[in-house]
């Protein structure tokens, strides 16, 4: 069949039918494509269930705002005879994950910090993982943390610093600071980086060693 393709000015003026492929493009250039369960023209909201990519047994369900879509093609038109009654959507279960969904933006907002380095907002990230993001905060281009512990720039484990010398916390912060810093991506390159510079350093002196030895006439020791 051939694709039927509508800007979104258009699209949203149509009633999508029930069973029909749609594939959307969202602002972020995500192309989305599903079965529409349902369009409500009013809010010009737009569910679709999509294959699922964790699990082929299972469906992910969209919920997308037409107004926010660059593009809305329909793929596949449903002639309207179904088999069986579309299944109904948990409604519960939607508001909850869209809360969750919610939530973690919200947290990830509160980790940015146009003053610091992304590092300094990836750390603060990996820190608030392990203590909840409600105890910890930005204090300029600080981390405060538990209202008590604070990392200062270049944060180190040598600049965490506690108010009330509690050795306890301390400790447990310069413990996720050093774990994030030794398993950075970057820091495992470097890692690698660093050993075989240290090889092929090692290798022009024993070679120079072994040169000096022919030379003067001592024996070589054989590998």
């Amino acid at each position: 069949m051939a694709a039927a393709t509508a800007d979104v000015g258009n699209a949203v003026n149509d009633c999508f039918s029930i069973g029909s492929t749609v594939i959307c493009t969202t602002c972020f250039k995500e192309e989305v494509e599903g079965e529409v369960l349902a369009f409500d023209h009013n809010t010009k909201m737009l569910i679709l269930q999509c294959h699922s990519k964790a699990s082929g047994e299972l469906s992910d369900v969209y919920v997308m705002n037409l107004s926010l879509c660059s593009n809305v093609q329909v793929i596949k038109e449903c002639n309207g005879n179904f088999i069986d009654d579309p299944q109904k959507l948990n409604l519960e279960q939607v508001k909850m994950r869209l809360r969750k969904t919610v939530e973690r933006r919200q947290d990830y907002l509160k980790s940015k910090n146009a003053d610091v380095t992304a590092e300094a907002q990836e750390l603060y990230r990996a820190i608030a993982k392990q203590l909840g993001y409600n105890e910890v905060s930005w204090q300029g281009p600080n981390i405060q943390i538990l209202n008590e512990v604070t990392v200062s720039p270049p944060y180190r484990v040598d600049n965490v610093v506690s108010s009330s010398d509690n050795d306890k916390s301390c400790t447990y912060i310069k413990r996720i600071i050093n774990q994030f810093f030794t398993t950075r991506p970057s820091a495992v390159q470097e890692n690698a980086h660093g050993a075989s510079s240290s090889s092929a350093s090692v290798s022009p002196t024993s070679s120079s060693l072994s040169s000096s030895n022919a030379a003067s006439g001592s024996p070589v020791p054989a590998n």
